[in-house]
């Protein structure tokens, strides 16, 4: 009899055990896969978002609109009209033909470092994708590379109050974009290799240097961009008979 009832003991401690076990898996593990699964979801939502941004700011440059409200649900994110970033043409002289500061959009969650962890940007009319492991270009800037001719559309974004502007939460936003200046830069033939510049945050540059090597390719002798140093800096050389490049700024303003 004392042995049935120690063996009954030791079902429910067992039993009791495995219930334990198996509640604590799933509260450590799938929890921690809902948060992922929620936070690519909301990255995705920013994704398409920007593409519809990206789509505004085309219109406004090609004088389609005066101006395009673009609207983004944070859903617990931040919403960066950031610090500028530049780009610079130049001749194989030095001589610049053409040199802008434009301030990309950024969305997503902060490292701790206060970097870009996750999220997308929308900067000098491409938007990227961001993650732990780099950055991948989504849809290409308005630049168009040829050894005949080659057409490079600055869009440039200025903040409407001067500084970043920032927004996060759970709410609603609205990114009001207006046009600014369309200016042409230069229209040049040049007789020897045009180099673009572009300084952006170090995890981008290796997804403008990609977008960079598959534009030039055939167009310099070589590799055209050269190596990552770390800086956020790209820089690609290539030759073309006639360049002509523009910019057009849009002053944005959150909301």
């Amino acid at each position: 009899m004392s042995d049935r009832a120690v063996s009954e003991v030791l079902s429910f401690v067992l039993v009791f055990s495995l219930i334990t076990l198996s509640v604590g898996t799933v509260s450590v593990f799938g929890l921690s896969s809902l948060q992922d699964t929620r936070n690519l979801e909301r990255i995705d939502n920013g994704e398409r978002a920007f593409d519809v941004l990206a789509d505004n700011q085309l219109d406004i440059a090609h004088g389609g609109a005066p101006s395009r409200a673009t609207e983004i649900k944070l859903a617990e994110t931040t919403l960066t009209l950031a610090d500028s970033l530049d780009s610079e043409v130049t001749l194989s002289d030095g001589t610049s033909l053409g040199r802008t500061e434009s301030r990309p959009v950024v969305f997503g969650q902060a490292g701790d470092s206060g970097n870009l962890s996750r999220g997308v940007v929308y900067e000098m009319g491409a938007v990227l994708r961001v993650d732990q492991s780099g950055a991948v270009m989504q849809r290409t800037p308005p630049f168009r590379f040829d050894e005949n001719r080659t057409v490079i559309h600055y869009l440039t974004l200025e903040s409407q109050t001067g500084t970043v502007q920032r927004r996060s939460g759970s709410t609603t936003v609205l990114v009001r974009s207006v046009h600014g200046t369309t200016t042409l830069l230069a229209h040049h033939e040049p007789s020897d290799e045009v180099t673009i510049s572009v300084n952006t945050q170090p995890r981008r540059a290796e997804a403008w240097k990609r977008y960079f090597e598959t534009e030039l390719d055939g167009m310099s002798d070589g590799t055209p961009c050269q190596p990552l140093d770390g800086s956020g800096t790209v820089t690609c050389s290539f030759e073309t008979e006639d360049i002509r490049i523009t910019r057009t700024t849009i002053r944005v303003q959150i909301d």
